[in-house]
């Protein structure tokens, strides 16, 4: 078996991205519903294994999915179909970036019960990206790149800060600049001081970089030699773990971990694996990627590839020492759709996206999990639907 996508799911991804680059959405801050778009992003033509989630997410949203919950959440993980007072202990508010192929993108705020507090178009000309949280619960980090036909485009970042009441109050570039990068994900750290993401560059190659003030750093390795996936950083924002998956014979899957401070240059360089295996030996895909708050801990989500929306696969749960000493230890295991995963805390959220019916339907509510590493458990959390569009990002 190859490491390929299947060729009908390569070719619905292919016909996303070339009509999210047609798409248009002039919007301007206001409390109702979202409207929704997408943008194109340069794959190459291998489309390899390692990039099943952004595959996905292109079919339906084109803009890809993440999720940023670094903060840890208070008292009991609230059952699915709780009312609001289940997130009583909880951070008060939710950013959500939704999109569809035909309405655009926009930012959308709300309570973690599902009442929105407002939406925001993005700047003028650009599209909505990737969104994370910080430990400030009014303070998140939010990308945007050119909304043009281009197969590639870079990326600006800014602060978003929000009031008591869940109000936009602030949009502000970050000093940084622009990144010359088509975004992957991206993740930040306690205070927003460091902010790590993953992408590709003009020429093809992908990087692990790391926004620090107005320091921008980059560790790259050639498209031929690997694929990078998704990051998370630590909560002092000196280690990145990131997945990526060696393009030679057969295919070789690894967690690394990255510390801020190395010399850019070479990313299979300067990074240390935490845990790998080779496909099909091992017939899972590394699918996301969490680090503990002090970096002590890798946590990597595995199962086969996309099941084209049926959401029945098994999924595992894996922590493997950053120090690499040990065997990987099996943390939980459950069925749904494509996982993400992020650290909240000294715990981990998993949340599941499905391929929808069509690119307009709405996204239902559906049962995120709440995972304590220490003790193996996990306790459902319902994550709340749309009214219109599908989740292209969520940080809370």
């Amino acid at each position: 078996m190859n490491t390929s996508l299947p060729s009908d799911l390569e070719n619905r991804v292919r016909d996303a991205y070339q009509a999210a680059g047609r798409t248009v959405q002039p919007q301007t801050l206001r409390r109702t519903t979202p409207g929704i778009a997408a943008r194109p992003s340069r794959r190459s033509r291998r489309l390899n294994a390692l990039i099943p989630v952004a595959a996905a997410v292109a079919v339906l949203a084109v803009i890809g999915t993440s999720v940023a919950l670094p903060r840890l959440l208070t008292g009991a993980a609230p059952k699915p179909g709780n009312s609001a007072s289940a997130f009583a202990h909880n951070p008060p508010f939710q950013v959500i970036v939704t999109s569809t192929l035909t309405r655009g993108t926009s930012l959308l705020v709300r309570t973690p019960a599902g009442h929105v507090d407002g939406t925001l178009a993005p700047p003028r000309g650009t599209t909505w990206g990737r969104v994370a949280a910080t430990a400030n619960p009014r303070k998140f980090i939010v990308a945007t790149s050119p909304r043009t036909r281009a197969n590639w485009n870079p990326t600006r970042l800014y602060t978003l800060t929000l009031s008591a009441r869940g109000t936009v109050t602030h949009l502000t570039p970050l000093p940084a600049g622009s990144l010359p990068v088509q975004l992957g994900w991206l993740a930040a750290d306690a205070d927003g001081g460091v902010i790590a993401f993953s992408g590709q560059r003009s020429g093809g190659a992908f990087v692990v970089g790391a926004v620090i003030g107005n320091q921008v750093k980059q560790w790259s390795v050639a498209e031929k030699e690997a694929s990078i996936g998704s990051v998370s950083v630590t909560s002092a924002g000196d280690k990145i773990a990131f997945i990526t998956q060696y393009n030679g014979p057969g295919s070789h899957f690894a967690a690394m971990v990255l510390a801020t401070g190395s010399a850019p240059g070479s990313l299979l360089t300067r990074a240390k694996t935490a845990g790998s295996y080779d496909y099909p030996r091992k017939d899972w895909y590394m699918f996301a990627v969490a680090i503990s708050p002090d970096g002590t801990w890798v946590y990597v989500v595995t199962r086969p590839i996309d099941d084209l929306g049926v959401g029945k696969l098994p999924t595992t749960l894996t922590a493997y020492r950053a120090s690499r000493q040990g065997a990987p230890v099996t943390i939980a295991t459950w069925t749904g759709g494509e996982p993400a995963l992020l650290p909240i805390g000294n715990r981990l959220f998993a949340w599941m996206y499905y391929i929808p019916s069509s690119a307009s339907a709405p996204s239902a509510a559906s049962t995120a999990y709440l995972i304590n590493p220490a003790t193996r458990t996990k306790m459902a959390v319902r994550l709340p639907g749309l009214p219109s569009g599908q989740y292209a990002g969520l940080a809370w």
